[in-house]
Parts: structure tokens; sequence; C-alpha cells
């Protein structure tokens, strides 16, 4: 590849919000970086910077609609699909995986970025594997707290690796011996930052809102309405936000009014950081993306994990947990025990308290973990540095998270010069 252009980057985003989002995110911070890696509080990331980052996805994924909406190019290679695939359609997807390395390849050529910034899934490995073979730098975001089957693949390929959760890196032994993890938190759309706690009296409804994702979670759903008689009789400690989806709104939606529970049952919200900030509790499944939403927010949360994609949302879940900032429910819970969680939530205010700042604590990450053999500072350590340099900016849960990652991308290309 010829030499690259001074500060173009490369992000390899698709498939789910969760991909996609964090790589918007981080795109945009990239683009409001001066020279000298701040962020000033005026910077917008005019289109000068934002043509110098382009996108690229697979033609068949959501992708293809929110890059461009958020006025970044994107470019098309189509990937095969790998997980869940009969041995047939392997074998296929394998003589498909080459020609889709090729056109990795050429997109290198053609735009010559000077870093990758990958955040998961099929794409993102496919593209740090031709990265690596045109020695383009490269960093990658895991952020789950168990990394998914394409980071795993492709995490020998990459030259830094960010983690949303700390013990994620434990994951990554070979870049930790070399200081190349560090703890970047996960970014998340700024309107989450900051929020403080509703105003709680004595005798006020605990304002609980339960969100299954964009469309909503059948089973979750079905727990919440076994639970709703025997949350009727303290019907007045509760005021109810349900997200239901499309398909189950009117049947939740009678659950509660048979039941007597003050209930605002929509099929979809289209303001979410509106209804976190209204709400003292949120009962949710376990993405990456929610999880550090609850951390941005400092919401209490009851995590109900999906299990699929590889038991991620477990892992999720569990890290919640052990910081003290969620409690969770496996998957179809009785609504019996989905009710008593619930109660015991309700009734001890100080425990949500201490949820909350647990919550905080986890988006705000306060130290490295990478290693080195006694060869220098570590990623954590330039990144720890460039944070302090950041006044609080560089403590913040999304704007931090974001930035981070755009500096640590930044240094990566001077590295690379």
């Amino acid at each position: 590849m010829t030499d690259p252009a001074p500060r173009r980057l490369l992000v390899a985003a698709s498939g789910s919000g969760g991909h996609i989002y964090p790589g918007l995110a981080v795109a945009r911070a990239f683009a409001d970086l001066d020279e000298t890696g701040q962020a000033p509080a005026d910077a917008t990331g005019g289109a000068e910077d934002a043509a110098a980052i382009r996108f690229v996805g697979d033609p068949r994924r959501m992708e293809t609609r929110l890059v461009p909406a958020h006025g970044f190019p994107l470019d098309l290679v189509p990937i095969p699909p790998l997980r869940g695939r009969s041995p047939r359609q392997l074998a296929r997807a394998g003589l498909q995986l080459p020609g889709a390395v090729l056109a990795m390849l050429r997109l290198l050529r053609e735009f010559r970025p000077a870093a990758l910034f990958g955040t998961g899934g099929a794409v993102s490995g496919v593209a740090a594997f031709a990265a690596r073979l045109a020695g383009v730098p490269t960093l990658l975001l895991e952020p789950n707290a168990d990394p998914g089957l394409a980071t795993r693949w492709s995490a020998p390929f990459a030259t830094e690796i960010a983690v949303g959760f700390e013990e994620g890196a434990r994951h990554f032994p070979r870049h930790r011996r070399r200081g190349r993890v560090f703890h970047s938190g996960i970014p998340v759309r700024a309107d989450f930052l900051g929020m403080a706690a509703p105003e709680e009296r004595n005798g006020d409804p605990l304002p609980v809102l339960i969100t299954g994702g964009s469309q909503g979670a059948s089973r979750l759903n079905r727990t919440v309405v076994e639970a709703l008689p025997q949350l009727a009789p303290e019907a007045r400690r509760f005021s109810f936000t349900h997200q239901t989806g499309p398909a189950d709104a009117e049947t939740v939606e009678a659950a509660y009014r048979r039941a007597g529970l003050a209930a605002a049952v929509v099929p979809y919200l289209d303001d979410m950081p509106r209804a976190f900030r209204a709400a003292g509790l949120v009962v949710a499944r376990g993405g990456a993306i929610t999880c550090a939403e609850l951390a941005a927010a400092g919401r209490p949360a009851v995590i109900v994990p999906t299990p699929v994609a590889g038991a991620h949302q477990e892992g999720n879940a569990r890290t919640m947990e052990d910081a003290g900032a969620a409690a969770t429910l496996p998957d179809g819970a009785p609504g019996a025990d989905f009710a008593d969680l619930l109660l015991a939530l309700a009734a001890d205010r100080e425990r949500r308290r201490r949820m909350s700042e647990a919550a905080r604590r986890l988006s705000r990450p306060a130290s490295g973990v990478g290693s080195t053999d006694g060869d220098g500072p570590t990623a954590n350590d330039r990144s720890a540095a460039e944070d302090r340099s950041a006044g609080d900016e560089g403590s913040a849960g999304d704007e931090g998270a974001a930035v981070r990652l755009a500096r640590r991308l930044l240094a990566l290309m001077e590295e690379r010069e």
C-alpha cells in the first residue's frame, strides 16, 4: 500500500447498533480532535474532518441507513456470515472469504487510512486481517466482558485492543504482555451523561423503566406480566414505563390495567435518554451498550440477559452485578422472582443509591490493565496521561470513552510515522 494520508481513519462497524453506535461516537470524537489530540469545547467536527473518515460495512446490514444519516461516507464489502451456519453453508462462506479480503485490501489501497478502528463483528474481523496484510495499525474495541467470536479471531491481527469492561482484558494475554490492552469504557450518546437521580420523597412511587430494546423482548414481557398480580397489592409504590416492542403492547397494557398498576405502555421509546432521566430503576437486557448507558446515567438496574450471542450478555450482567451496580435475573425467570426482587429494591432506597454510585464508577475507567516487561510506558500509561491532560473531560462516561479511543487512534498514527 502507498503511504497513508495523514489522519485518515477507516472505521469497521457493522451489524447491530452495539457495533455501529460506538463507531459513530469515536468517529465524531476523532473528527473533533485538533493536531495535539485535544477536543476543543466548541468542536463540531466539520465536513473536511469527517471526509477524512470512512466507514466500511456490509450491504445487508443497518449501517447502510445509520452511517450516512450521521454524515460519514460508507463503503460496502459483502461478508459471508459464519455464526450458526450448517457445514455446507460454512464451506460456501469459506470460499467467499478470500474475495471479501481482496475487496477490503482494495479499499485500503484506495483510501490509504493511517489507522483502522474496528468495533467487533465479521466486517471488523475481515478488515483487521486485511489491515495487518497492508501494514495499517488497528485498534479493536471489545465492548463485552466476554469477547465475541470475531474479536477472538481477529485479535492477533490488531495492534492494540480496547476493552469496555476491565475484566475483558484477561482474554487477550498476548496484548497484555506487550502493554497493548487498555480499559477505555464504552462510548454512548452524550445525552446519558451527567444525569441527576430523580427526586425521591417518602411516599412517592418508584418510577420503573422496563425495556427489552427497540424490538422488545417477549420473554421479559411475559415475566413482568406474571409478576403483576403479586405487585398489585403494592400498586401505590410503583409507576411503570414499559417499552414492549410492537408485538406485545396491547397484551401487556391490558395486564397492567387488570392489576390496577399505573403504567405507560409503549411499543417504542423515541427518546431513551429522557426515559432514563425519569427512572429510579431500570429493568433491561444485558447488551454492552445498554450496560454502558446504565453506567453513564448512574441508574440502578435489574438486568435480565438474553442467552444468545456466545453468552456475551450473561458476562456483561455478571460484571455489573459483581460491581454492585445491578441485580440480575435469568431469562425466563418466574414472575414471582421478579416481583420479589422489585419489591425488595423499592423498599431499600440506600441499596439503590449504592447501585447508582457503583454504576457511575464503572463508566469512569481509573486505571489501565496493560503491562510491560520494563520496556516503557504501556498504552494505559499513555492513555491515563492523556486523560489527565484533558482535565475532567477525560474521565466522563461517553465523552471520555470516545475521546480516549480517538486519542489512541491518533497516537497509533503518530507511532507509525
